[in-house]
């Protein structure tokens, strides 16, 4: 791994690099399969009023990922302590989160090649149904809203009294009506 250490307020001394340095041994097991120098650390210690703070980015360069953890503590050491605990939570996490899509994709794979005579499903369709419409007499807009109503419909066809063409009544979901001119003449 490779490491930067910037200090703002705080004088990095080589024990304390040293402590980090240790620290991130517990963390190697994790990075399996990267060669050291993919791996890169940016350890960023700041005095913030009466505490430290701790900021760390992690850079692992193939999978082009980049984590960023931090905490604070009034003391130095258990600020860093925090910091190291709270990226290996997120680096186990991802570590598993990993493994269980693997897992899934190995699933879906095993599946698919253990059922390949299986014709592919038929997805059911919904039939259609053709009903006739009968439409005894022209009216106009005011009677086909009170045989709208009457009926307890969403929609109404109807031949308009006035210029003999077909339109559809329909209630908005406000309340209120829309008229569909379609211009079909009745026959």
């Amino acid at each position: 791994m490779k490491f930067n250490f910037v200090g703002q307020d705080v004088e990095i001394t080589d024990a304390i690099r040293g402590y980090i340095q240790k620290k991130f041994q517990r963390l190697e097991r994790l990075f399996k399969g990267l060669k050291p120098d993919e791996i890169e650390v940016h350890i960023a210690l700041k005095r913030e009023r009466a505490e430290y703070r701790i900021e760390v980015d992690l850079f692992v360069g193939q999978r082009g990922e980049k984590l960023h953890v931090w905490d604070a503590d009034p003391d130095l050491y258990t600020a860093i302590d925090k910091v190291i605990d709270e990226l290996e939570k997120v680096l186990v996490k991802d570590k598993e989160k990993v493994k269980a899509e693997r897992r899934e994709a190995k699933k879906e794979k095993m599946l698919l090649k253990s059922a390949p005579d299986l014709p592919p499903e038929r997805v059911e369709r919904p039939k259609v149904e053709i009903e006739e419409l009968v439409i005894d007499k022209p009216m106009d807009v005011e009677d086909a809203i009170l045989e709208l109503e009457e009926k307890g419909l969403h929609f109404l066809p109807f031949i308009d009294l006035a210029s003999g063409e077909l339109r559809i009544l329909y209630k908005k979901k406000a309340g209120n009506y829309g008229v569909i001119r379609t211009g079909c003449r009745a026959s």
